[in-house]
């Protein structure tokens, strides 16, 4: 029995180390944490489903991952400009499926931490391991391209998901507000200015004051960083690199799990089938990643008119999930401009 070793117990290393087992690889992960998920604080999440026509729910089961956590679909959104004027957006497709982060039951990260001890994967928790000596590497973003800060809560607030694009609490980047079953999440993420990260929270928790009453209790703090760049090569040395450490994520707004998910299958995949993992990486996500460049290039050009404009756009959309997969994925236009895009913002 061939043993593989997993540098990272995150969703790319867990998913890599489920398909494994699957196929009755003996499977050895390190993680330098005490569990699963201790990068994060039981926050809600957006488990995009607008980067492909299959609903995500349905490509985690063709990727063998069992859907025993918190997910909930969304169909409607509900969006703010500067100036506090909202807008509307729904669709028959979710958008996307919240979820929540961290290491409590209902976690993502410890469902498929249980199917991969449930599966036989070894997971050695306080202990790391010399990437020379690992087969796969997962650990996470290393470098930082957006931050965030926010808090989770209670309260009795109605199921909601709100966002605000305005530069004046999110430089080039959002604020959100996810609500669900008594317990929220509130956020800014900037791609800009991060040494003022405190100064934009306080004022997004002002924004927030003058669109609803949340009445929050047990208010916990968190932080978090993403990292994004175009890589030349997803496997160096024999050794496979999965998620954010190899920069994939949607660079537009720092949606990641799906990639990492993908990607931990993708290289589980090229073990098993004796596939080229760069091939692999390349023909599911090079296009996109390249489309997320361009994407984050013009968003970083509009300001707060901008965002007006684009808000007001889709007001006439008819289905957002099939406006937002067409943006996500590359056009001609796109393809033009993105050798300027990925020159200016040296990705």
């Amino acid at each position: 029995m061939k043993q593989i070793k997993i540098l990272g117990a995150g969703l790319s290393g867990l998913t890599a180390a489920i398909n494994l087992a699957l196929e009755g690889y003996k499977v050895k992960m390190f993680e330098k944490n005490n569990d699963c998920g201790k990068r994060f604080n039981n926050d809600f999440q957006g488990l995009e489903n607008w980067e492909s026509k299959v609903d995500i729910l349905n490509d985690l089961k063709s990727m063998n991952i069992e859907t025993n956590f918190y997910c909930k679909p969304f169909h409607t959104v509900w969006v703010y400009d500067f100036k506090l004027n909202k807008t509307k957006i729904t669709s028959k497709t979710p958008v996307f499926y919240l979820v929540m982060r961290g290491n409590t039951k209902e976690c993502l990260d410890i469902a498929l931490k249980k199917q991969a001890i449930k599966l036989g994967v070894e997971i050695n928790f306080n202990k790391t391991l010399a990437e020379k000596d690992a087969n796969i590497i997962a650990t996470g973003p290393k470098r930082v391209d957006a931050v965030a800060k926010g808090i989770t809560f209670n309260t009795k607030t109605s199921d909601t998901a709100i966002g605000v694009l305005n530069d004046n609490i999110a430089p080039k980047g959002y604020a959100y507000l996810l609500v669900s079953a008594g317990k929220g999440t509130l956020a800014t993420v900037l791609f800009k200015d991060f040494e003022n990260i405190d100064y934009y929270f306080e004022k997004t928790i002002g924004t927030f004051n003058k669109i609803i009453d949340l009445k929050l209790k047990n208010i916990k703090e968190f932080g978090g960083y993403g990292n994004f760049f175009l890589s030349k090569k997803y496997e160096k040395n024999r050794k496979l690199f999965t998620g954010e450490i190899i920069g994939l994520q949607d660079f537009f707004l720092m949606f990641g799990m799906r990639y990492a998910i993908t990607s931990g299958y993708l290289a589980a995949k090229s073990i098993i089938e004796n596939k080229n993992y760069d091939d692999l990486i390349k023909y599911k996500f090079r296009n996109q990643l390249k489309t997320s460049i361009v994407n984050r290039f013009l968003f970083e050009r509009l300001g707060n008119r901008g965002y007006q404009l684009l808000i007001s756009k889709t007001k006439n959309v008819n289905e957002l999930i099939s406006f937002l997969n067409k943006q996500s994925n590359p056009s001609f236009n796109k393809k033009l401009i993105y050798p300027i895009s990925k020159c200016v913002l040296k990705k």
